[in-house]
């Protein structure tokens, strides 16, 4: 490898991350991969597979080195850089291996070997679709508009078929490849256009708690009381101000993950501050709360929903837990895995997919980094929900990219599957999202607020919604076989020779 090359995959390496915030040039992405291309043309199949390791590591090392910042635990820290050393070095792994296959088949299959890895990266108790190249996206709402049709995989797709005529068009100068460039760019953006329509049907009125408690204090006793009157002040303050202009309650409002530190389900001074005060402003609120169940001694992260005059009518037990942070993966499996305390929470995880039901609204809640698996939301909205609520506490990722990177993952969700979404985060991002990717409000990081908005709960039918994640298992399939018969053509022809 020379010392060019070497540059050229560094230089994209650069460019992606910087598609990404905290940076958030989302433009760079239509041309970031163009110098890994010229990268990696003419040489050695090991050196391909070098190239895809090294860009792989850079680029998650310059879009995740955040996670170093973390608000944990300094012994827990040298775990962690341990572990992301490990994580960055897969990340390149999934590069060097989809950049070894298209040595073997050719350049025009990187496309549909990109989005088949993608897919596969965000599979299972492991999965980690963070930095797929199509969120880098989330900020251009008629751009995103193609993922109703096949998801956030297909709009990496889109992604990296224009890096490869581009990297074409550059290379070979021919007019063929401006046509094809102007058509595969210029389609989604005329579908976006046309599919993005003013809001119609029935509107419900929606309210978004952000409390901004220090994470590292929020679970002390003594910081309780306050993060507690921080909560009522600020549902109080938002109802009253809607109130006065609409003459009309809230429809739901939504306190953040863990909003509640201790077991609300049990009857105290807490549950029956709760309870008054949803009576008082006369609207149900949702609030991340831990749940108890007495039956096999569990503990979940959940949510619950409080309504007026009845108290906590449903709830929801969270089903994808973050690995090594509120479970240690495999260890029901394996027993000595239930030794190992690497500081977080060692929650049970739960099985329902929870429709909640309030005055006529379908909602359905995703506890944390839930929203950055399409699935998990895809099956919520068919099974009924009308809105999706994200609730978290991101502020354990620091003030720099984490929050925002997380944020602009959820704004997919609502494209895929033609719903709103609101999001109470604890230090931020908050925000009120229209089925559309559009954001209509969202709050400030690291500041205590309150947001509302009136949104259309008319859904939209989507093709996402119906077929799912068929386009990457179909590109993983067609790679596949591509594969198998390129192999079997090469042996067969040194049979002959």
């Amino acid at each position: 490898m020379t010392r060019k090359q070497l540059l050229l995959i560094v230089a994209s390496a650069v460019l992606m991350s910087l598609s990404f915030h905290p940076i958030g040039l989302h433009f760079l992405a239509w041309f970031g991969l163009v110098p890994l291309l010229f990268a990696i043309e003419n040489i050695k199949p090991s050196f391909v597979f070098k190239s895809g390791i090294i860009f792989g590591f850079l680029f998650s090392l310059f879009s995740l080195f955040w996670l170093v910042f973390l608000q944990i635990e300094i012994n827990i820290k040298l775990l962690l850089l341990f572990g992301l050393i490990l994580m960055f070095l897969y990340f390149g792994l999934y590069y060097g291996t989809g950049l070894l296959i298209v040595n073997k088949i050719g350049l025009w299959f990187l496309p549909f070997i990109l989005a088949g890895l993608e897919f596969i990266r965000g599979i299972g108790e492991l999965g980690f679709p963070w930095l797929s190249f199509g969120y880098s996206q989330a900020r251009y709402p008629i751009v995103i508009q193609q993922v109703s049709i096949y998801g956030i995989y297909g709009l990496s797709f889109w992604l990296v078929l224009i890096n490869v005529i581009l990297y074409k068009l550059i290379k070979l100068k021919k007019i063929e490849y401006s046509v094809m460039l102007a058509i595969i760019f210029g389609l989604p953006l005329l579908y976006g256009v046309l599919r993005i329509k003013e809001p119609v049907g029935e509107f419900i009125s929606v309210g978004v708690v952000q409390p901004n408690i220090d994470p590292n204090l929020k679970f002390t006793k003594a910081m309780r009381e306050e993060t507690f009157n921080r909560l009522i002040y600020l549902s109080e303050k938002g109802g009253k101000i809607t109130a006065e202009k609409t003459d009309k309650p809230f429809d739901i409002i939504i306190w953040p993950e863990t909003a509640i530190p201790l077991f609300l389900q049990f009857p105290g001074k807490y549950q029956e501050a709760v309870y008054e005060l949803s009576n008082r402003i006369n609207a149900p609120i949702l609030t991340g709360t831990p749940i108890y169940n007495s039956q096999n001694r569990e503990i979940y992260n959940g949510a619950v929903l409080i309504e007026p005059k009845k108290g906590i009518t449903q709830e929801y037990k969270k089903m994808h837990l973050v690995p090594f942070g509120e479970h240690i993966p495999f260890n029901n499996y394996i027993p000595l895995f239930k030794k190992i305390d690497v500081g977080g929470g060692d929650y049970a995880s739960g099985k329902e997919y929870k429709i909640f039901k309030s005055k006529g609204l379908k909602f359905s809640c995703l506890i944390c980094f839930e929203s950055i698996f399409p699935e998990l939301s895809r099956v919520f909205v068919k099974d009924g929900a009308d809105l999706l609520i994200n609730i978290t506490n991101d502020g354990w990722f620091g003030k720099i990219s984490g929050p925002q990177q997380h944020n602009d993952m959820a704004i997919l969700r609502t494209v895929e599957n033609g719903v709103p979404l609101a999001r109470s985060a604890n230090t931020g991002i908050s925000m009120i999202v229209d089925k559309y990717g559009r954001v209509l409000v969202e709050t400030a990081l690291f500041k205590e607020d309150f947001i509302s908005r009136r949104i259309s709960i008319e859904r939209d039918r989507t093709i996402f919604q119906i077929i799912g994640h068929i386009f990457p298992i179909l590109t993983l399939l067609f790679v596949t076989v591509v594969l198998v018969c390129k192999i079997r053509f090469q042996k067969k022809n040194k049979r002959v020779i």
